[in-house]
């Protein structure tokens, strides 16, 4: 008798899901929370409401992105454009939607005129804009923005750390990338002026990444934003990516930044999509 018992007390306990001597089936399974989204939902596309050229922005703020400011201009109209004509898409082309946001005021912005066209190396690190956007950005955690010279970025590659680029470079599909294979040059290997105001990368950058994401990842994958996306160079005859050192744009964020719901004048509606 005591045999049989303890056999059915060993089978009840191989059997707990399926019911045997518990009241858990009647239940249902449980719910597990969503997971996070990872960082990379942080970065958008950034498009215009009268052009079909898209750039890249960074989410640094629930309600505030950073971009390039060269993305005003509007070929079409050979004007910068207002930032009611700014839509941002992040996390546009992954498994979960998120609905975009508009432009609703410029905070601060590189100092020079906003215009097309290539830029001289002296104007890539004025090349940058903060925009408050409307409704914020809840979905994502925004990336941190970090202050640091070039050496010692270069500093903390050599201790572990990743450096990426993300944007929303010109491709047949509207979808974030990630590029993993670009080194950060150093200037005095270059041979041009110490200036840590701009970066330059010896990976080939797209059209469409202006104003994505220059990036370090520690061991355990956490972001810190270290520049944004300007634009192409050219050193010698090698292909240069430039982007402008965040640290021109972070004493502004440090300012108090409304986290209430902004005020948003009438305007046209949004894309559904």
């Amino acid at each position: 008798m005591f045999r049989w018992a303890a056999r059915i007390a060993g089978i009840c306990g191989l059997t707990l899901l399926a019911g045997c001597g518990t009241t858990e089936s009647a239940r249902g399974p449980s719910l597990q929370p969503r997971p996070e989204l990872t960082w990379q939902a942080a970065i958008g596309e950034l498009s215009t409401s009268d052009s079909k050229i898209h750039c890249s922005a960074v989410l640094v703020a629930r309600d505030v992105i950073a971009t390039a400011s060269h993305c005003l201009y509007l070929e079409t109209t050979q004007r910068p454009a207002s930032p009611h004509d700014l839509i941002f898409r992040p996390n546009l082309g992954a498994l979960r939607v998120l609905p975009p946001s508009r432009g609703v005021e410029f905070i601060a912005k590189g100092e020079g005129a906003i215009r097309g066209g290539p830029l001289k190396n002296w104007e890539v690190s004025n090349d940058w804009l903060l925009v408050r956007i409307s409704p914020p950005v809840t979905a994502v955690q925004p990336i941190t923005v970090a202050r640091l010279t070039i050496e010692g970025m270069l500093e903390m590659v050599r201790s572990g750390y990743r450096l990426v680029v993300a944007g929303y470079g010109n491709g047949p599909d509207d979808m974030l990338k990630v590029n993993e294979r670009c080194r950060l040059l150093s200037q005095v290997k270059l041979g041009w002026f110490l200036d840590d105001s701009w970066l330059q990368l010896d990976c080939a950058l797209r059209i469409g990444d202006s104003g994505g994401g220059i990036i370090l990842l520690d061991g355990a994958g956490q972001p810190a934003l270290v520049g944004v996306v300007a634009g192409i160079g050219k050193f010698k005859t090698r292909p240069l990516g430039l982007g402008v050192n965040a640290s021109q744009f972070l004493p502004y964020l440090r300012q108090p930044i409304s986290r209430a719901p902004v005020p948003v004048p009438v305007l046209a509606a949004l894309p559904a999509d």
